[in-house]
């Protein structure tokens, strides 16, 4: 169980991050995409790993790509408000 709950987690961090990630790139803000890429990286890698091992891991990461990528943008509309 623990398997799906970090697979869900890691994929949802990779498509939050991703969302700041791109944003760096478009703001020309060489550095700070460097390190978003870094975060990128090592998530993705955690979410890889996991569903390499074990094939049912692909649900949750799924879960956690559509999840984190609605709450990235979520977070950058009210931003973008402000």
């Amino acid at each position: 169980m623990w398997t799906y709950i970090i697979t869900f987690a890691a994929v949802f961090a990779t498509d939050l991050i991703y969302v700041y990630f791109v944003k760096s790139i478009q703001d020309d803000r060489a550095m700070m995409a460097a390190w978003w890429s870094v975060a990128v990286t090592f998530t993705a890698s955690v979410a890889v790993i996991n569903y390499t091992e074990d094939h049912w891991a692909l649900i949750p990461a799924l879960a956690g790509a559509y999840c984190g990528t609605l709450f990235g943008m979520w977070i950058k509309k009210k931003i973008n408000r402000v």
